[in-house]
């Protein structure tokens, strides 16, 4: 019997892209002055696609490939997921949430998120590989 070859979850560009988030939520939080980041909702919406960027190449992209759909660390990514669609159209609604008060805490709690849905394709990784 034929196994699927799972690819890996952290590569070049998964790298890039994770610096490349890392930096606008440092300049998010902080409020630093950068031309066209200086908008705490265009923060919000880079950190969100590179985040969707990230998941198709480590994340549902490996899931579909080795046709994983209801393991539970899947199942775990796509709450992750889903929670930080949540906040982000709560944050564009104008909605507010509890222990969310601006739109800087959202782009920090979407940050804090998408890395916890990082450390479950990691981990989910290298359960599987075991």
């Amino acid at each position: 019997m034929k196994t699927i070859a799972q690819p890996a979850v952290i590569t070049p560009t998964i790298i890039g892209l994770a610096l490349l988030a890392a930096v606008v939520v440092f300049i998010g939080v902080t409020g630093k002055k950068v031309p066209l980041l200086s908008n705490i909702r265009l923060d919000i919406v880079l950190l969100v696609v590179i985040g969707m960027t990230m998941c198709t190449q480590g994340g549902i992209g490996r899931i579909a490939a080795t046709g994983q759909w209801s393991h539970p660390q899947a199942i775990i990514g796509y709450l992750l997921g889903g929670l930080i669609l949540l906040i982000t159209l709560f944050v564009f609604v104008g909605w507010k949430l509890p222990y969310i008060q601006n739109d800087q805490q959202a782009l920090l709690v979407i940050a804090i998120l998408a890395g916890l849905k990082v450390v479950n394709a990691v981990t989910h990784y290298l359960l599987s590989r075991a």
